[in-house]
């Protein structure tokens, strides 16, 4: 609403422009033309429609470029599935497979010809005829060599579709076929379709070795891993585990509300997924029959898709729309409305990235997912995580009472961790030329290590309590390590005491250098945040803050330092003169953690709201909020170069967030077309609408 608002206002502007040919824009104009267009990528992103909100915030930025429309795009860019290709063809694209190799995609159609397809450039390899009505199910054996094809009046074909030749034809059903699947070994194929049957091929021989029946029509059919059991799904508003060997039902799976629409059996074998028109997807322990979960809400389901592990759901809708959701939890991913008819049939490739959708409407499309994700959980520690810092730009530090343990990046889908040791790291800090970290403990010492081997080059006793924050000093030289409630000054040459901080009446929590090294600010359980002159020893400000502080962050361009904690907004002062510049966030519960990126661009901060929020610098403007971790969220670091983001949670997880596209933005206005055609949308500047070709 607020968007069509805006965009009425930039009508009225318009249409009031003084004639006498094409006037350039006003400013004003131009600035209602970037409002309307965030205003879309905003309500875009809500709505996890990623392609749209890309595209909207790249047209704000045409008209007026933006730190929030550079933080939109990049999200939406970082988040966003990829049209690999298109293709329209007569009739409804009924029926989709890849080959196990993933290279080739069979699509049936209502003009009953089998289709084959190269995924990588969409060309059409080949045109399989025989079939004398409606397409409504295609599946590839598990080697590749065979594609069975099935729909209307009922026979089953059998191809060699390598070579384009019909190998065999499988009468047996009475009515149309729905479902097809062949077994792990490719020696059967199992059917089900409206005569209500369920029926078990040998493919060798074309013989019908088994029979189960429904009440109502059969709509897909999935062999177990181990191809013992058969699963089957039905208008009935059930699906059903069938036991090969003894030839009965085993399971009968109900608690849907409307007919089954897909089902698929997990790669270990243990659970079963199940799709249903009743806004539902259900799992269920593959043994038992018990229900394990239920995702609500998954939209008017006409087909669905998972992958083995069960990791990424694929639904199509009655509404046209593809929803791409996570199997743990039931997260929305994404949403494409990439039909403007009914999908009728969706296909997830084995390399759990590339996807397919077949429509009403004729249209096939091929679809990727980003080949790095914008969020990723790490998981190691075994309590909460309390401490982070990056040793390289692809090497993460983190810490908790179980040790610290480090993590190598390079490939951030499938980080690689090892434990660095047991003692508890409750604090941590790296040497600006990443050489050195120093870790703090609970036994009131810090440990100041050679970075990448983890070896103790100096160990820092004498502070009482546990030691909950370290800092470098910009030049490295100096180690300062928070007490209870004295702030040390270690030399990091020959680890000698060069100085003692007194003044906090309580336990300190964070410290921070500024980029000159001559002042340390801290802040502390007694509810003040203190600055130093680091050469003089001597106190300089003391900012009274009413609640405890958690949390402080210098940035580096400007005098400028961050401040935050329980109860209290985030607060950026002139360091100087002790002068409060602007508050932010200030209904807060509580801040734990604050970062500052490497560009001074952007403040980060996280705590007990299970959120991470980010803010533009110097600005204070609040560009978004990134979830995905449950608890609190206890500390927060940039990777050196600024393209990666990570957070710290309570309960045992580090979620890496990308940022390179967020700190790296292409020029305002560049690349436009190339966007639009990537995403598979087109811009009706006179409808101001931007939508699916």
């Amino acid at each position: 609403m607020r968007w069509w608002c805006l965009a009425l206002l930039l009508a009225s502007c318009s249409a009031h422009r003084p004639s006498g040919g094409d006037a350039p824009d006003t400013a004003t104009e131009r600035d209602l033309r970037a409002r309307v267009h965030e205003a879309q990528g905003k309500a875009a992103t809500e709505s996890r429609q990623w392609g749209v909100a890309a595209a909207s915030f790249a047209l704000a930025r045409a008209s007026r470029d933006s730190l929030a429309a550079q933080w939109g795009l990049g999200r939406a860019v970082d988040h966003a599935s990829t049209l690999r290709w298109s293709q329209r063809i007569t009739g409804s694209v009924l029926a989709l497979a890849f080959t196990p190799d993933g290279r080739v995609l069979a699509s049936g159609h209502y003009d009953s010809v089998v289709r084959l397809w190269a995924v990588e450039r969409g060309e059409l390899l080949a045109e399989l005829r025989g079939h004398t009505a409606e397409v409504h199910a295609v599946a590839f054996s598990p080697d590749g060599r065979w594609l069975a094809s099935a729909g209307r009046p009922g026979e089953i074909r059998v191809w060699d579709w390598r070579r384009g030749r019909q190998h065999a034809v499988i009468p047996g059903h009475t009515d149309v076929v729905l479902g097809l699947a062949f077994s792990p070994d490719g020696g059967r194929l199992a059917s089900g379709g409206l005569d209500n049957a369920v029926r078990v091929w040998d493919v060798a021989t074309g013989a019908e070795t088994l029979r189960f029946e429904h009440d109502d029509n059969v709509i897909a059919v999935a062999f177990s891993p181990e191809g013992g059991r058969l699963l089957s799904t039905s208008a009935d508003r059930s699906a059903r585990v069938w036991d090969l060997t003894s030839r009965k039902e085993v399971h009968r799976l109900v608690g849907h509300g409307e007919k089954v629409e897909a089902g698929a059996f997990s790669s270990d074998g243990q659970r079963i997924m199940t799709a249903a028109g009743d806004r539902a997807v259900r799992f269920w322990d593959a043994r038992s029959g018990q229900l394990v979960d239920v995702l609500r809400d998954s939209g008017n389901v006409s087909v669905a898709a998972i992958d083995g592990a069960f990791q990424l759901l694929v639904q199509g809708g009655w509404d046209g729309s593809v929803r791409l959701s996570e199997g743990p939890g039931g997260a929305l991913l994404e949403r494409l409305d990439a039909h403007p008819a009914a999908v009728m049939s969706v296909a997830l490739a084995p390399d759990g990235r590339t996807f397919a959708s077949g429509g009403m409407d004729g249209v096939l499309d091929v679809w990727r997912r980003p080949e790095v994700p914008a969020e990723a959980l790490l998981r190691g520690h075994s309590v909460w995580v309390e401490a982070v810092a990056f040793t390289q730009d692809r090497e993460l530090i983190s810490g908790g009472e179980d040790g610290w343990r480090r993590w190598h990046l390079a490939d951030t889908s499938t980080p690689a961790s090892e434990s660095g040791a047991t003692e508890a790291a409750v604090s941590l800090a790296v040497s600006p030329d990443r050489e050195r970290l120093v870790v703090g403990t609970l036994k009131g010492k810090a440990l100041v290590l050679e970075a990448r081997s983890g070896r103790v080059l100096l160990e820092l006793p004498g502070v009482k309590g546990s030691v909950r924050a370290v800092a470098f000093s910009p030049d490295g030289t100096l180690v300062a390590v928070a007490g209870d409630p004295d702030i040390q000054l270690w030399s990091v040459a020959d680890g000698r005491p060069v100085g003692l901080l007194q003044g906090h009446t309580a336990k300190v929590w964070t410290l921070a250098f500024d980029s000159t090294g001559r002042r340390l600010a801290s802040g502390g359980a007694d509810k003040t945040v203190r600055t130093w002159d680091v050469e003089r020893r001597q106190a300089l400000l003391r900012l009274d803050m009413g609640e405890p502080v958690r949390a402080v962050a210098f940035t580096p361009s400007e005098p400028h330092l961050v401040t935050a904690g329980m109860r209290q907004p985030i607060r950026v002062w002139d360091v100087e003169e002790g002068r409060l510049l602007r508050t932010l966030d200030a209904h807060t519960v509580g801040v734990l953690a604050l970062a500052v990126s490497p560009d001074g661009r952007f403040l980060a901060s996280s705590g007990v709201e299970e959120v991470v929020k980010v803010w533009g610098l110097p600005s204070g403007e609040p560009l978004g909020t990134v979830t995905g971790q449950q608890g609190f969220l206890s500390a927060l670091a940039f990777s050196p170069d600024g393209a990666l983001l990570v957070s710290a949670a309570s309960d045992r997880t580090l979620q890496l967030i990308r940022f390179q596209s967020i700190a790296h933005p292409p020029p305002a206005g560049a690349g436009l077309e190339d966007l639009l055609r990537r995403y598979g949308l087109v811009w009706d500047e006179a409808r101001f609408l931007l939508q699916h070709r």
